[in-house]
């Protein structure tokens, strides 16, 4: 089983081109918004960091300015009062953090807060900024839990609702055994530190815009390259040598005048069959009767010799002439296609010829049906077997069948020929031994081979292994 990865049909070769197309723009124009995006985030990032680290930095040099026996009670006050933007507090160590991985963003933010502090604050003994998650978060020297505090305390400034953020935490040692904590939640909107500027909601976006553009597009292509497909058809009935209607000229300007061609092609066609036939129809008309008149003629002749010369030269020439005749009208067959049961064709051939069962053999007996012109199928396979028989007395007939084609190989038993001779048995008239006692008048395989050509196929001949002669009938399933 042949398995086709790319498609062959106009229709689905062009939407899925499109389709790689759209994707493509797609991940480029969000590639390029992205980039964009980042660097514009990133520097409002570092404002909105900048301006936190100054309010810390302001926050502890008001610390500093304040007596050793205040700092506590201020602490105390701003708590009762609901507390700051911070959470600060006043301890005897620093506290240990679980600090969150390494990322561009964090040690970006962690730069920006350190160069702030360093600037304004001047040089502190010893400063320690780092991220932590708010359920990792331990305040005061007992490195208590932030949600074992009262929630007037801690609650007001670094709750965000159900969202757990990560907590921007900065330590400084302000003096021997005191270290200044400060904790805070990013300025919206980069509470959570790292952008996310796809996720699923906007991947299922791109898709279903991309699924809904290749749709339309599919729709238009369909659309415009039907009149191609009609064209096709029509062409194709015309090589059957059916009766083609004209096609209806519709589709893009070039298409247009594809198609007002074509139908002029048609009409001139028919214009031709149509005076060929009136042709040879006056021509059998024309010479039946003076034939007839030669024939009476001659059996007036009183000299026995002369007469049967002139008998034989008349019936030679009556019979070229109903050969020719025979020739025209059987490879232009006037009948509709239909399903063609190809073996109930052969086992009806097989009891028209008569004689000994074996003189005809059917290997294979399993086919399709094929779809052309009944009458004219059983005439090209009669005369390929009436040859068969007539010069080899046996004929083995094997059928090959397969969704691309039927094939039909005739093979006789007979002295076979040599391949100058084999060029020569489609002419017109040939005949391997015209002196014997085989009748016939050379035109078999020149109407099998027309048959063959109006139904799209091809007929090859070959000589086998044993010398016998092969006719092989390929008949295409389009």
């Amino acid at each position: 089983m042949n398995v086709k990865l790319w498609p062959t049909s106009l229709a689905a070769r062009t939407s899925l081109f499109l389709l790689m197309v759209i994707m493509l723009a797609q991940l480029l124009s969000g590639f390029i918004w992205y980039q964009h995006s980042s660097e514009k985030d990133k520097q409002g990032l570092i404002t909105s960091v900048n301006s936190l680290a100054m309010s810390a930095s302001s926050t502890v040099a008001f610390f500093q300015t304040l007596p050793s026996e205040y700092r506590h009670l201020i602490l105390n006050q701003l708590r009762s009062m609901g507390g700051t933007r911070f959470f600060v507090s006043l301890n005897s160590h620093k506290i240990t953090l679980n600090t969150l991985p390494n990322s561009e963003r964090k040690n970006l933010v962690i730069n920006e807060v350190t160069s702030v502090l360093e600037k304004e604050l001047g040089t502190l003994p010893n400063m320690d900024v780092d991220f932590t998650l708010r359920k990792d978060l331990k305040v005061f020297n007992k490195e208590l839990s932030i949600d074992e505090l009262p929630l007037l305390w801690a609650h007001y400034s670094l709750s965000l609702g159900d969202l757990n953020p990560p907590i921007l935490v900065m330590q400084i040692e302000v003096a021997q055994d005191e270290w200044f904590y400060l904790a805070a939640v990013l300025p919206a909107p980069y509470v959570n530190l790292e952008t996310s500027y796809f996720d699923l909601r906007e991947w299922v976006t791109l898709f279903f815009s991309a699924l809904f553009l290749l749709a339309c597009t599919s729709l238009i292509v369909r659309k415009e390259i039907r009149p191609i497909r009609n064209l096709a058809k029509a062409a194709t009935l015309m090589t059957s040598r059916l009766k083609v209607p004209e096609v209806k000229e519709e589709g893009s300007a070039e298409l247009r005048a594809a198609i007002h061609a074509f139908n002029k092609m048609n009409r001139r066609i028919k214009s031709h069959i149509n005076d060929r036939e009136m042709l040879f129809g006056a021509i059998s008309h024309d010479l039946k009767t003076p034939i007839a008149c030669l024939k009476l003629r001659a059996e007036m002749l009183d000299d026995d010799n002369e007469r049967e010369r002139f008998t034989r030269i008349i019936n030679d020439l009556d019979l070229m002439v109903k050969g020719a005749l025979q020739c025209i009208k059987e490879t232009d067959i006037h009948e509709e296609i239909e399903p063609i049961d190809i073996i109930a064709l052969l086992e009806h051939t097989k009891t028209a010829f008569g004689g000994p069962s074996d003189r005809i053999t059917l290997i294979n007996t399993q086919s399709q049906p094929y779809i052309g012109k009944p009458l004219a199928i059983k005439r090209c396979i009669q005369n390929l077997i009436d040859n068969g028989i007539k010069y080899g007395n046996k004929v083995d007939i094997e059928l090959f069948d397969n969704p691309e084609c039927l094939q039909l190989a005739i093979t006789d038993h007979g002295e076979g020929v040599d391949k100058e001779t084999l060029d020569k048995l489609f002419e017109p008239y040939f005949r391997m031994n015209p002196n014997n006692e085989i009748q016939g008048n050379g035109l078999g395989l020149t109407i099998s081979q027309s048959i063959a050509k109006a139904h799209g196929g091809k007929l090859e001949l070959s000589i086998t292994d044993t010398g016998g002669l092969c006719a092989l009938l390929i008949f295409p399933r389009d």
